[in-house]
C-alpha cells in the first residue's frame, strides 16, 4: 500500500515542511525568548512527541548503536546548531525570504556529496548552482541594490548544518527504525542545547511563566509540523523507486513556503520577486539533483 503511495507521502512531506516554515516564524515572533530557548522548545517537544509515538512507528531499539556513533553525533549536533542559527535568522526575516535563503541547502548538500561521496558536478548541476545563486540574489535585491543582512546569513549558515544533518540521516535510515531515529534526532539536540546554554534557558523560562498557554500552542504547532516532515520524508525515501526523485520533489516546498507566507502571514511586499526567486530555487534543485 505504502509502495504505491510514495508520491502522496512526498506531497505530505512538502506540505508539512512549508507549514513548518510558517509555524517557526510564528514561534519566533510570538514567544518572547532567545533563539536558543526557542530551539530547545522545538526539539524537546518534537522529541517527546516522537517518544510517545515510537511504539506505533517501529519502536525504540539502540542495539548496535555504537556502530553508528559518527552519523548519530553528526545528526544530533547539526540539528542543535542548525536550529539555533535558524531561529536567529527568523527573528528579522519574513518566512518566504527565510525559506529561499534556506534553499541553499541544495548547494551545501551537493558540495558535501563531492567531498564525502566523490560525486562529480555535471554541466546541468553547475547551471543549477548558478540558478540558485541568482534566486538568492534576487530575493535580496531591493531598490537597485543587493542587501545581505546578518539574519539572512544566519539562515544560510543553518542550511549548511542541516545539509550535514541530511547526509548523516541518509546513513542512519538504512540501520535505524523511524521511531529510534526521530527520538535521537530531536531529544539528542534538546539535551545538548539544555546543557550548553543552561543559564540562558533558566532566565528565559522565568519569562515563559507569563506566556505558558501561548508558548505551548505555538511550540506544539512548530514541533508537530517538524515531526511530520521528518516522518513523511523518511517514508517517501524508503518506498520511492528512487531517492533522487524524492529529493527533487521536496524542493517544491520553497515555492509553497513563499505562497503560504503571502496568504497566511500576509507577506505581500515584493511578492512577485519572492515567488520568482522561489521558482528559480525549485528549478535549481531539479538541476542540482539531476
Amino acid at each position: 500500500m505504502l509502495t504505491m503511495n510514495w508520491l502522496l507521502l512526498t506531497l505530505l512531506a512538502v506540505t508539512s515542511r512549508a507549514t513548518y516554515s510558517i509555524a517557526t516564524k510564528i514561534l519566533s515572533h510570538d514567544v518572547k525568548v532567545s533563539p536558543i530557548t526557542q530551539s530547545l522548545l522545538l526539539t524537546a517537544f518534537a522529541g517527546l512527541l516522537s517518544l510517545a509515538l515510537s511504539p506505533l512507528i517501529g519502536g525504540l531499539s539502540f542495539t548496535g548503536l555504537n556502530h553508528f556513533l559518527v552519523p548519530v553525533i553528526l545528526v544530533i549536533c547539526a540539528q542543535a546548531v542548525g536550529n539555533i542559527l535558524y531561529f536567529k535568522g527568523m527573528k528579522n526575516l519574513d518566512a518566504s525570504t527565510a525559506q529561499i535563503a534556506f534553499s541553499s541547502i541544495l548547494l551545501w548538500g551537493t558540495i558535501l556529496s563531492v567531498i564525502f561521496l566523490n560525486s562529480i558536478f555535471s554541466p546541468l548541476q553547475l547551471i543549477g548552482i548558478v540558478l540558485l545563486l541568482i534566486a538568492i540574489l534576487l530575493v535580496q535585491y531591493n531598490k537597485g541594490k543587493i542587501i545581505f543582512n546578518r539574519s539572512f546569513f544566519y539562515i544560510v549558515a543553518s542550511a549548511v548544518f542541516f545539509a550535514v544533518f541530511q547526509v548523516a540521516s541518509a546513513d542512519l535510515s538504512k540501520s535505524l527504525s523511524i521511531g529510534t531515529y526521530l527520538v535521537l534526532a530531536n531529544l539528542g539536540p534538546s539535551l545538548i542545547i539544555g546543557v550548553m546554554y543552561f543559564n540562558i534557558i533558566k532566565k528565559d523560562f522565568l519569562l515563559l511563566k507569563s506566556q505558558v498557554k501561548k508558548t505551548f500552542a505555538k511550540t506544539f504547532f512548530a514541533s508537530g509540523t517538524s515531526l511530520l516532515y521528518f516522518f513523511f520524508s523518511y517514508l517517501a525515501y524508503t518506498y520511492a523507486p528512487s531517492r533522487g526523485i524524492v529529493v527533487v520533489l521536496l524542493t517544491t516546498q520553497v515555492v509553497l513556503s513563499v505562497l503560504f507566507g503571502i496568504f497566511f502571514l500576509k507577506e505581500k511586499e515584493n511578492k512577485v520577486r519572492k515567488l520568482s526567486a522561489g521558482v528559480l530555487a525549485f528549478l535549481a534543485g531539479v538541476l542540482i539533483k539531476s
